[in-house]
């Protein structure tokens, strides 16, 4: 009897962990409030945000050396089925990302980027339902991703 109540207990409490609610996302040492209509999928990404996306990873100095960042890209870019592409440079945080706009195949389009905020190299790869063109575009939680000067 005593197992079978520490095993309820133990599933229970898993239940529990696995719905918790994302509340803050960890952008580089600064948190960023998950609207509440919206779902993180982990503190380092957010899918379908009312057509925003937003997903990051964090390379230490020694992975850049190595191009580990230039990698990644390729591979990302190699996942998406892209109608054109265009360079673009932005600000995340107010530090400068160079990176590409993706006009999708079918309608959407996606910005990846790499540059460092916090001290913190970064490649952001951001997605919207329309290509935004100017910060007017930006809801206030996309900013904390991006804007343009």
């Amino acid at each position: 009897m005593k197992s079978i109540f520490l095993t309820i207990l133990l599933y229970s409490s898993i239940q529990l962990f696995a719905q918790q609610k994302i509340e803050k996302l960890q952008y580089a040492e600064t948190l960023i409030e998950v609207p509440k209509n919206c779902t993180a999928k982990s503190e380092y990404e957010i899918l379908d945000c009312n057509g925003f996306s937003a997903q990051w990873l964090f390379f230490n100095e020694e992975m850049v050396k190595q191009k580990i960042n230039e990698q990644i890209f390729k591979q990302i870019e190699g996942q998406f089925d892209y109608k054109s592409k265009k360079s673009i440079t932005f600000f995340s945080q107010n530090q400068p990302f160079e990176g590409f706009v993706y006009n999708m195949k079918n309608g959407s389009s996606r910005i990846i980027g790499f540059g460092k905020v916090n001290e913190i190299a970064l490649l952001l790869n951001l997605g919207f339902q329309k290509e935004p063109k100017n910060n007017d575009e930006l809801t206030l939680f996309e900013k904390n991703f991006i804007t343009f000067k």
